[in-house]
């Protein structure tokens, strides 16, 4: 029997090289699944975890998708298909940065700012750094991500930061590479907590103007300043 779930929340994250969907109902997920990116299409994913909790697209609530930054081509399956069946169903969306939702799902005690490191193409490097407050439950980046060359990560780090290695090594060391692993496993429970809130706030995001944040540096070009997505659609 199909049952109605009016709390019933969808995530999902493809900015990282696992695939990452999951259901939560009134705040506690029942159902989730985390496989290789090229393991499986996304929506089979989906139908998974909606058909082992007896529900439908039609039954949700809300679509929290991540939003990066992370793998180009992974983000773009992710929003396309989040966007496609928020729009398609009349279901509200709410896009949520992939490394908040990785900051809090290591938060625990005490507010800190977590350094969160993430591949951006072949080479190089995201570093965000993200400002969590346990307590409340919030994470949100305390300045604009940064795109670093190899190498350049370890560099940038500011000092007295928990650092996070999400599918990259480049010299930060096997604690940074094991806090990354457990980013990963709570990532789901994270992103929906932070999705849920920003829908209950009414701030959803239109199907039409959400866009990734993915930043790549042009061939050539070995270090930059100061990069950021433009919305402009043209």
């Amino acid at each position: 029997m199909i049952r109605t779930a009016h709390d019933l929340l969808l995530a999902l994250d493809t900015a990282t090289r696992r695939t990452t969907v999951a259901v939560a109902d009134g705040g506690t997920v029942r159902r989730s699944v985390q496989a290789a990116r090229e393991d499986g299409a996304l929506l089979d994913h989906v139908d998974l975890v909606l058909r082992e909790e007896q529900v439908t697209v039609a039954d949700l609530r809300g679509i929290v998708v991540g939003i990066g930054p992370g793998s180009f081509t992974g983000l773009r399956i992710g929003l396309a298909t989040a966007k496609t069946l928020a729009y398609a169903c009349s279901i509200p969306l709410a896009g949520v940065p992939t490394v908040e939702a990785l900051a809090l799902a290591l938060a625990a005690g005490e507010a800190e700012t977590i350094t969160i490191v993430l591949p951006a193409g072949a080479r190089d490097h995201y570093l965000s750094r993200v400002r969590v407050e346990p307590a409340a439950g919030t994470a949100r980046l305390s300045e604009p991500i940064r795109l670093v060359p190899p190498g350049g990560a370890a560099a940038a780090i500011a000092a007295g930061d928990r650092v996070v290695a999400v599918d990259v090594d480049d010299g930060l060391g096997t604690e940074a590479a094991a806090l990354g692993e457990r980013a990963l496993g709570g990532l789901a429970a994270a992103l929906l907590r932070l999705g849920a809130a920003r829908l209950a706030s009414g701030m959803d995001d239109d199907p039409a103007t959400l866009v990734p944040q993915y930043i790549a540096l042009p061939r050539g070009l070995t270090d930059v300043k100061e990069m950021a997505w433009s919305p402009d659609l043209r």
